[in-house]
């Protein structure tokens, strides 16, 4: 009889929850939601200007965008090899760094711009949409990119 130690076990758990992705063809619906989410966002966004709910609609328009983004980024490709695995692992740790990086400097380049066209400048924060957004959007392309570099798409 074998005894794993607490640390092995402890290990095994974490690799499943950290290696799950989604099957294949949830790409396709996270594509479809982003789409989808992405026009309701602007329709909304210009239309609906006496809707006392506007703000409502608005959230669960980019959450869906967020949703959208997030299926397409944990979803398997169609071969799902050790390279494949490295270079997703790239791809969030540059989206990590990029996402970082944006979340600092933004607010000062929206001070700045805000205060060419406005005689009472303000900082505010970049929204959490925004950010999160960014860094979803950043792993998607470094990741189709670093798969372009290694001739795997």
């Amino acid at each position: 009889m074998e005894f794993k130690s607490q640390a092995q076990e402890d290990m095994e758990k974490i690799d499943k929850t950290t290696n799950y992705l989604l099957p294949n063809k949830f790409k396709i619906v996270g594509l479809v939601l982003f789409i989808i989410s992405l026009i309701l966002n602007g329709i909304i966004d210009f239309s609906f200007e006496t809707i006392g709910f506007k703000d409502l609609l608005l959230k669960i328009a980019k959450t869906g965008v967020i949703f959208g983004l997030l299926l397409i980024s944990i979803s398997k490709e169609k071969i799902e090899d050790e390279l494949i695995i490295k270079l997703r692992m790239q791809s969030y740790s540059y989206a990590f760094i990029v996402g970082v990086l944006f979340a600092m400097i933004m607010p000062f380049i929206n001070y700045s711009i805000v205060f060419i066209f406005s005689s009472a400048p303000k900082m505010e924060m970049t929204s959490d949409f925004t950010i999160l957004g960014v860094l979803l959007s950043i792993q998607i392309l470094i990741f189709r990119k670093l798969k372009k570099a290694y001739n795997e798409e």
